[in-house]
């Protein structure tokens, strides 16, 4: 899947700002801010791309790892907090290979910023849901993270196919109304009742 695809996966992310501040000007602890970096995120894992629909327990990341004395004053920061699954929170844990540099890797190992750049630009996702790295430092992030690991490879896989039959089912509605308008239908109710029950059925599987 290139940049140029509809986002699937991996869209582009902004921060929003205006985040509340204490009498003082400071930050409150940083699980306050916890909606506000979830929306930030659009309800996604920024590393694994998995949706708080699709996975249990999202929890807050500190993108520069709070166990550093030298990223001490980001720990309340909403701008180094990320919304992360716990599997891939727990995984990236304290790793962070561009230390005593002001970037997020080192050319090769480290990390991503989601909010700076396009991850399509780093990672390539197939029709089969098997992501592989385009450059540096997606392979790093794959393999730390375990992104190939069976049940993200069926999670993608899946999410492709209901994009697939969404485009299926919009197409097949479109062509029986244009045979309902022309005549060449003289009862499609049945039908559009069914395609009615499947965007309903289509509703309870998110």
């Amino acid at each position: 899947m290139s940049a140029d695809a509809p986002r699937v996966f991996f869209p582009i992310l902004e921060r929003k700002g205006d985040y509340p501040r204490r009498g003082d000007g400071g930050y409150y602890g940083y699980a306050h801010y916890r909606a506000h970096v979830a929306a930030d995120c659009q309800q996604r894992c920024v590393y694994c791309d998995a949706t708080d629909t699709e996975v249990e327990a999202m929890q807050l990341d500190h993108f520069r790892p709070e166990s550093f004395a030298e990223f001490e004053a980001l720990v309340n920061d909403p701008l180094n907090l990320h919304y992360a699954c716990a599997r891939c929170n727990r995984w990236k844990w304290d790793h962070w290979p561009a230390r005593g540099t002001p970037h997020t890797h080192d050319g090769e190992n480290g990390f991503i910023d989601p909010f700076k750049e396009d991850r399509l630009k780093f990672f390539e996702v197939k029709s089969d849901g098997q992501i592989d790295p385009v450059q540096p430092p997606a392979a790093y992030v794959i393999a730390l993270l375990h992104l190939k690991r069976e049940f993200m490879r069926k999670l993608r896989e899946k999410r492709l196919l209901l994009v697939e039959l969404r485009q299926r089912r919009t197409a097949l509605k479109a062509e029986l109304q244009a045979d309902l308008d022309s005549g060449r239908l003289s009862d499609p109710r049945v039908i559009l009742e069914f395609i009615e029950r499947w965007e309903r059925f289509e509703a309870l599987l998110g």
